[in-house]
């Protein structure tokens, strides 16, 4: 299973972490594979996506795996966009651990036909492992692919796309080794490394065509162009530039007012200054100073962020309690 959009968003909030890349989107079935998912069940009660996501991890900690595919299910019906991908993905692993190999499919077509493009994370995803081995698989990785050309086809700069999701899996892997070795120097030096050579790359994108939005590399590719910006810590005046550029972009969807959202409250740490979304924390866990910090929630729930007290538990839930003072 992967919390990757979760995940992601809140290893940005510090200031060097983050997490694998979120998985790119497809659209098509293939004629020989199982039969087609029926639709996405819809009802018209309220759900609250932050916290219907901590059940369904914390029904996944606990090996519920029934309740977990449930609430992934859940959340993938009043979900958008990556979010709704990741929770279509999450509840077909939560379904093939459970041995409900069907379901699992089933929600991995939906997934497909919601956006998600590429399965090549789950290639060796442990979650997954029931439906790898069912005959179904193949078909199933089939049309995703063919989803992925398809889709590609509509870009301006598909290379350009496959090129920053491969730095983020490269940044967000050596990240998650700085994650899981804290106090390894050499971990941090290889972050450190790769936010060099990525902040060049970017660079050097960003002088040659501006900034790569949704039309040149599609939704996922402006997003992991956004991730790795973010963690361009070393070159603030690049930081800016890139919010200068990022920001009007974000009324016409060519990049997503979450990212614009996230590297704002970068830069104004950076420089000082209280952030605006509470997005950005310290070591100690709690938020950097924050301006106006009895509206933040509204402010949060206008671009689509989970309130405060949602992001603090997914925080706790990604990096574990704070540290004892």
């Amino acid at each position: 299973m992967t919390r990757l959009l979760a995940a992601l968003l809140l290893l940005a909030a510090c200031g060097h972490a983050a997490a694998p890349p979120a998985p790119p989107r497809a659209a098509a079935t293939s004629p020989a594979a199982a039969p087609p998912a029926p639709p996405a069940p819809r009802t018209d009660a309220p759900v609250d996506v932050g916290a219907t996501t901590a059940t369904a991890n914390a029904a996944y900690e606990a090996g519920d795996f029934p309740a977990c595919a449930a609430a992934f299910t859940r959340v993938a019906e009043h979900a958008r966009g990556t979010a709704q991908q990741t929770a279509y993905y999450n509840a077909a692993c939560c379904h093939a651990r459970a041995g409900a190999l069907d379901d699992g499919f089933a929600l991995l077509r939906r997934g497909i036909d919601a956006g998600l493009r590429d399965l090549t994370g789950a290639m060796d995803d442990p979650d997954l492992a029931r439906l790898r081995a069912d005959p179904r698989w193949a078909e199933v990785v089939a049309a995703a692919d063919t989803a992925t050309a398809a889709y590609e086809r509509t870009l301006g700069a598909p290379a350009l796309r496959r090129e920053l999701l491969a730095l983020v899996a490269e940044d967000q892997a050596a990240r998650m080794q700085m994650i899981a070795h804290r106090d390894d120097r050499a971990a941090m030096d290889a972050v450190a490394a790769i936010d060099r050579r990525t902040t060049a790359r970017m660079k050097a994108i960003v002088a040659a065509s501006g900034w790569p939005g949704r039309a040149q590399v599609g939704d996922d590719g402006a997003h992991a162009a956004w991730l790795l910006v973010q963690h361009a810590d070393l070159d603030l005046p690049f930081q800016k530039q890139c919010l200068a550029l990022m920001e009007p972009l974000a009324a016409s969807g060519e990049v997503t007012a979450v990212d614009v959202a996230y590297l704002h409250d970068r830069v104004a740490v950076a420089e000082g200054r209280p952030q605006r979304y509470g997005t950005q924390f310290g070591p100690d866990r709690e938020p950097r100073p924050i301006e106006d910090p009895d509206h933040v929630d509204a402010r949060r729930a206008a671009v689509g962020m989970p309130s405060m007290a949602e992001y603090r538990a997914m925080m706790t839930q990604m990096y574990g309690p704070p540290p004892a003072k």
